[in-house]
């Protein structure tokens, strides 16, 4: 099937719905997409999304198991192919919702999964999409789940090679491996995280239970544990998800020169543990490590892309935005789509406290941020890739990373 005509059908249904309303009621449309990638069954925090729109606005969107309100979604996603489709629309600009479904509170059978919406005006509509979906949960099948969130794909690593092994490194350079790992569980004593480990082409470097640690400069590492209000707000139902939080610091001269990996691609893998001895290997991404004596004076160079979102569909004006530091100082940020040349970012636009915090003593850690707006009408329909490379003050210049994104303007 054309991919871009299961994108519009729900779309197209929901403008039927449109035409057979009665000419007083309130104009509601929207359309509960289903499980991300799950298909018609799901085991444990099951993914839905989806979008409505109305006359007076959305004042909020319920998620109901078999015809019982469980809980809120999130809205005010920003959905371009609604806004295109439904401009004028008080959410027209936000008309995204998602929310985590919590499978593990009701019996392993077929339930009928649907989206209410309540409007600023008082109307109450269940909207198109219902789903009938088979909840599957056992302790074996709720192993941890998480995400690796830094470094992104693809990224650069760097290290200060030229060290003695025996004494402490002078002036190392630590790349940080962040991100959130949650376990959910059937029994009493199963649900719970116990600990989060960093692999490195299949073999343990760090384990949070037995190296986390503390230091003035660097604060907690090797650690899991930390505050995530954003993954409390998503998982509300998850027992850890107010500490969800891990963080390693990676000296990539150290892993080089004295653990005696090579420079070049590697695969770094976040593996997770429950207190039920259960374990699963959560998130998994590619990295580059190089020496920064191999190349040209040129110190470490990070950053984020945070802006767009890997695999969002987008329209329009598409915001790129993240952010950026490197030892020499940022002198720019280039950004690229599919290898080509689009544009220099502004840069320093912002600031980022937690960055400010990883990266202490960097150039330009107060105001880091750095965004390019780009038309999309530029670029054919379908997915692209844009590349970000950080140029410091003495021209060196490193990819800290690439994201994948959907393109569609077929209706504008």
């Amino acid at each position: 099937m054309n991919p871009r005509f299961k994108i519009c059908l729900p779309l197209a249904l929901a403008f039927l719905l449109l035409s057979a309303l009665p000419a007083t009621a309130e104009t509601v449309l929207g359309f509960l997409e289903g499980p991300v990638y799950q298909g018609n069954a799901g085991t444990g925090a099951i993914g839905l999304t989806g979008w409505a729109v109305a006359d007076s606005g959305i004042r909020r969107v319920v998620i109901q198991v078999d015809g019982v309100d469980i809980g809120q979604a999130r809205h005010g996603f920003s959905r371009p192919l609604v806004n295109d489709l439904y401009p004028g629309f008080p959410d027209s600009m936000g008309a995204g919702f998602t929310y985590h479904l919590n499978s593990t509170q009701f019996t392993n059978t077929l339930h009928r999964v649907s989206a209410k919406v309540l409007t600023n005006a008082g109307t109450e509509v269940i909207i198109e999409g219902t789903q009938h979906l088979s909840f599957v949960n056992s302790t074996p099948l709720l192993v941890p789940f998480g995400k690796l969130e830094q470094p992104l794909r693809n990224a650069q690593m760097y290290g200060r090679c030229s060290r003695d092994c025996i004494f402490a490194p002078n002036n190392p350079i630590y790349t940080p491996v962040s991100g959130w790992a949650l376990d959910l569980g059937l029994e009493i004593g199963d649900a719970g995280m116990a600990w989060v480990e960093v692999m490195i082409d299949g073999e343990i470097y760090y384990n949070t239970r037995r190296d986390c640690t503390f230091s003035a400069a660097l604060g907690l590492h090797q650690c899991y544990g930390l505050p995530r209000l954003d993954v409390e707000r998503a998982f509300p139902f998850a027992i850890d998800a107010q500490n969800s939080g891990f963080k390693f610091l990676l000296d990539v001269g150290d892993l080089i020169t004295c653990w005696g990996l090579n420079r070049g691609h590697h695969t770094l893998t976040i593996r997770a543990g429950d207190i039920s001895t259960q374990n699963a290997n959560i998130d998994e991404h590619p990295v580059f490590f190089q020496c920064v004596e191999d190349l040209p004076p040129q110190a470490g160079l990070v950053g984020n892309i945070e802006s767009p979102r890997e695999g969002a569909q987008y329209g329009d004006n598409i915001l790129f935005q993240g952010w950026a530091l490197a030892l020499e100082g940022v002198e720019r940020v280039d950004l690229y789509i599919d290898g080509e040349f689009i544009g220099t970012a502004a840069f320093g636009i912002d600031s980022r406290p937690g960055v400010a915090v990883q990266f202490p003593g960097y150039p330009d850690v107060d105001a880091p941020v750095w965004a390019l707006t780009y038309d999309s009408n530029n670029l054919s329909d379908g997915f692209h890739q844009v590349q970000v490379f950080v140029v410091d003050d003495i021209g060196s210049s490193t990819r800290i990373g690439e994201r994948t994104f959907f393109v569609n303007n077929g209706f504008n």
